[in-house]
């Protein structure tokens, strides 16, 4: 059915019911702060009841708003005509300015994998930002109501989802509100029809087809029959203790993610390692497993595609490789993926990760150099390069802990000449500088946090007996340190080439 009450200019009679309609729509305006004095709006209007109800109401609260209308002709219905003239007809009446856009593309053969309501609603918002961003609007207003958070909630318990999910339609998202979300499908009815306002029915809505007009038409009803009359006011209040619990955790995360370097003060979150998050396992153990998983949730999201999902099996697998062995990996949605090594946790792009991985050991791939001394030994594969000098012993610094680990400093009176350099092999040992006893190569890499897909990057040097002398860039060793006796001193600086 179309268009079930004949157009007509607003009635300027305010009856009881209309004015604590008023009332209470603009008590959750003042509630949740989404407007200004004054601030320009922009409406999304379809020409259904709700939104009519919405643009209607924003005209008649004393915010003094500046209004624009918006409405999407995405040509799914033969009516959408008579919608767009509906629409462009009442903002004409009350000299608003209405803007009608079209989709880029043909929604029933460019959808994808998403459903058409999926695809639809995506481009109205995108549409909706881009048309507010071309007229200089700071807020978008749309027409959910109570009875929109019903379904949402009730959809997502039986899908699956977690406080987020259950939390349903906030009221405000960055510059999207919500002023009819605290008044029911009924009420909004009741406030058009005093009004006499004019609207386009959707007949689609009455069609037991998606899952949202299922639950509407079918499953509500019967649980609030058989079951729970008051059950619209207890998921109602369910999205609200979630929303609350949310911003707890929102706060304690945002606190976690600025410890770890993560987050910028503009709120953005940054990726510190290939394109991704690394985080040493400790941080995260310290965490309860609440805001783990929340935490995860939003480094995936920063990262993922728009339509990447995550389910509960996600968030309990990246948890579980928290606790899981070296070398542990879990493939994501949206291509990405996350891997444990050397006490950390690095979550990013598959592609990022295997990349490095082969690059890695491309670059680990080569043969032993001799060490030019004195001189320069460029690395193969752009590794870096070593210089090397002979200095005498009063050429020594003064402050050993300001000498870099890519510097070495060595009695060259006890070492045995010529020098090599050489990628790391499986089971290298020696003896670090300052240590007892010796230490895998390996270990000692692992205990410096150096991720394994980056080890390449720290070539050995070794004797002519290939007695490991240091590894470039990070540790020298015990053999030849610099005593008060050396007098000829090997000084090396190694560059590497990242």
């Amino acid at each position: 059915m179309r268009n079930l009450f004949r157009e007509k200019h607003v009635s300027v009679d305010v009856g009881e019911g209309m004015e604590a309609f008023e009332k209470r729509v603009l008590a959750t305006i003042r509630r949740y702060r989404m407007f200004s004095a004054g601030e320009k709006v922009l409406v999304a209007v379809s020409g259904g009841v709700d939104s009519m109800v919405l643009l209607t109401v924003l005209m008649r609260l004393p915010l003094q708003l500046k209004l624009a209308v918006f409405h999407l002709n995405h040509g799914l219905r033969p009516e959408a005509v008579e919608d767009a003239a509906l629409v462009a007809r009442y903002a004409a009446a009350h000299d608003l300015p209405c803007y009608t856009a079209h989709p880029a593309c043909d929604l029933a053969t460019a959808k994808g994998r998403n459903s058409l309501q999926v695809a639809a609603r995506q481009e109205r918002y995108r549409l909706l930002a881009l048309t507010a961003d071309q007229h200089r609007i700071g807020k978008i207003a749309l027409g959910h109501h109570a009875d929109d958070q019903v379904e949402t909630v009730l959809m997502r318990f039986l899908t699956g989802a977690g406080p987020e999910g259950l939390a349903g339609i906030p009221p405000v998202r960055d510059r999207y509100v919500r002023p009819l979300l605290e008044v029911g499908r009924e009420e909004i009815l009741a406030y058009a029809c005093s009004l006499n306002l004019p609207w386009a029915e959707d007949a689609s809505n009455q069609k037991p087809v998606y899952l949202r007009n299922r639950l509407r038409l079918q499953l509500i009803p019967y649980l609030e029959e058989e079951y729970q009359p008051g059950l619209r006011g207890r998921l109602r209040e369910t999205a609200m203790i979630c929303r609350e619990w949310i911003e707890v955790g929102a706060e304690l995360g945002r606190e976690v993610l600025a410890r770890w370097g993560l987050l910028q003060p503009d709120g953005r979150l940054t990726p510190n390692q290939n394109g991704g998050y690394l985080v040493p396992v400790t941080a995260w153990r310290e965490l309860f497993p609440a805001v783990q998983r929340l935490l995860f949730r939003w480094l995936f999201f920063s990262l993922a595609k728009t339509d990447s999902y995550l389910e509960f099996v996600h968030s309990e697998a990246f948890l579980g490789l928290i606790t899981a062995p070296e070398g542990k990996r879990i493939e994501l949605p949206g291509g990405l993926m996350a891997l444990k090594e050397n006490r950390a946790v690095w979550l990013g792009p598959a592609k990022a990760a295997v990349s490095a991985q082969a690059q890695g050991e491309a670059r680990e791939k080569w043969e032993r150099l001799a060490l030019a001394v004195p001189g320069v030994t460029v690395l193969p594969a752009q590794i870096g390069e070593v210089e090397s000098q002979l200095l005498t012993g009063d050429a020594l610094p003064a402050d050993w802990d300001h000498v870099a680990p890519t510097e070495f400093y060595f009695d060259a009176d006890q070492l045995t000449f010529p020098l090599y350099l050489r990628p790391r092999k499986p089971g290298d040992r020696f003896q670090p500088l300052g240590l007892n006893g010796s230490k895998k190569v390996k270990d000692l890499l692992i205990s410096a946090k150096i991720p394994r897909h980056e080890r390449w990057a720290y070539p050995l040097l070794v004797d002519g007996n290939d007695r490991i002398l240091g590894v470039m860039g990070l540790r020298p060793a015990e053999q030849g340190k610099i005593t008060a006796g050396s007098r000829r001193v090997l000084y090396l600086r190694y560059r590497p080439d990242q």
